[in-house]
């Protein structure tokens, strides 16, 4: 029987910090944020301390203007024009990074978003698990934002963006939705496993549709952020796109919930029902996800069709998400065996993410829109067209697979966390919540 101490509303559990931050998961995120550290000090040392110029360098060169101006250069080269960090390199402006910051938290965000619809309409092992995959899903959207925060870390990016504010940006449009997302997700964290169960009943469908509806605008504000980045063409191409990302995000989000069921709630009494209900979701998101292809491919740019299916580095990534991500699982998803079921969330897992990193680099393909002719980027050419052309693809460097480990890392620390102080695995299996 475990012992818990009752604050606000929440039964803490009582947990020596032995358990609380040495038990096995815990261990296994070490390991990851470890391998992720190695990463961040080598962006670090890149971004600042390249052996392009040095603080030594500076002092050799003394009041000589002839090496000062060499030092500006150099400078200069290493801030905004490293082959080795593609991410603050204006030829690839964006990377894996994004990739696994669209990734993880359209994941999360897309499984917090099935969870309260679940709710809504009553599912019945949707009390069971509400707590659980909430928990998870914002655990998710932490690994996301940590990466994202690794692609903005350059001070100087975070200095301009206060420096010269830009209200309609992309950046300022996430700057209010996190401010609201975030917490509000721990508020319905807090209802679900709350021991107040009268007030909890009371506020349940009130929450539950503010969720779904605060769910909704972040898809919807993501949308518009991507689409606002008029010279990468694929994104503003694709139809409606704040719905690809709550189609695609949900096939991240409930295919990784299964594995996480498989790993945390084997031994539970409603580990079948929500197996079932699991699958039954992947299989109506993998046809919603096959009908949006198809239709990818009736409205965008037949050149972007055509090297992402046979002429471009990332072709073989699209065909995995095709296969991978789309096919099999839902094939798998629709078998009854729970085994077939683990497996096609496993491949769904893995072309999910292939699908992000083809959108992401997809973009480069054809880079300059003519959506909005000789305005910003198309004006002042910071993009080096000729670098683009026909299409431009910089292979992450190793450092940046390495940070993606720790985001990783992090997201599961922070589940990790939340379940032994809150016993969130366990917290809903003694009462139903409406």
């Amino acid at each position: 029987m475990k012992d818990y101490i009752n604050c606000c509303g929440l039964n803490i559990n009582r947990v020596s910090l032995l358990e609380l931050f040495f038990n096995k998961t815990m261990l296994i995120a070490y390991v990851l944020i470890a391998i992720g550290l190695v990463g961040w000090y080598e962006l670090f040392h890149l971004r600042y301390f390249h052996d392009f110029i040095s603080q030594a360098g500076i002092v050799a060169a003394g009041d000589n203007e002839e090496a000062l101006k060499h030092a500006a250069i150099a400078l200069k080269e290493q801030i905004f024009n490293l082959p080795e960090i593609e991410e603050v390199n204006k030829a690839e402006p964006w990377g894996v990074f994004v990739t696994q910051y669209v990734y993880l938290l359209y994941g999360g965000s897309a499984l917090i978003f099935i969870t309260s619809l679940a709710e809504l309409f009553k599912v019945k092992v949707a009390p069971k698990v509400a707590a659980a995959m909430i928990t998870f899903g914002i655990s998710m959207v932490f690994g996301g934002l940590v990466s994202i925060a690794s692609d903005l870390g350059n001070l100087l990016h975070i200095y301009w963006m206060f420096l010269n504010p830009q209200p309609q940006a992309g950046m300022w449009l996430m700057l209010p939705l996190y401010s609201i997302y975030i917490p509000f997700t721990f508020v319905e964290i807090y209802f679900l496993i709350t021991n107040k169960r009268e007030m909890a009943r009371k506020i349940a469908g009130i929450l539950v549709i503010c969720g779904i509806l605060i769910d909704l605008g972040e898809f919807f504000i993501q949308g518009l952020l991507f689409n606002q980045n008029v010279p990468r063409h694929l994104w503003t191409d694709i139809p409606q796109l704040w719905i690809y990302f709550l189609i695609t995000g949900g096939i991240t989000g409930i295919s990784g919930s299964i594995i996480f069921a498989f790993l945390g709630l084997k031994n539970k009494p409603y580990f079948e029902d929500y197996i079932k209900f699991a699958a039954k979701v992947g299989v109506i998101l993998t046809v919603l996800a096959a009908v949006y292809e198809i239709i990818d491919f009736m409205v965008v740019d037949p050149k972007w069709i055509n090297l992402m299916l046979k002429g471009s580095p990332i072709s073989w990534m699209y065909w995995g998400w095709l296969i991978l991500g789309i096919v099999i699982p839902f094939i798998l998803f629709l078998s009854k065996n729970k085994g077939g079921v683990l497996i096609g969330a496993v491949l769904a897992v893995i072309g999910a993410f292939l699908m992000r990193q083809a959108f992401i680099f997809g973009g480069n393909i054809v880079p300059m829109t003519e959506r909005v002719p000789g305005l910003g980027y198309q004006a002042n050419s910071v993009y080096q067209l000729d670098a683009l052309t026909p299409y431009a693809y910089i292979a992450p460097h190793t450092m940046e697979w390495l940070i993606i480990i720790g985001c990783l890392g992090i997201g599961i620390a922070v589940f990790a966390l939340l379940d032994k102080i809150l016993d969130i695995r366990n917290v809903t299996d003694s009462y139903e919540h409406h």
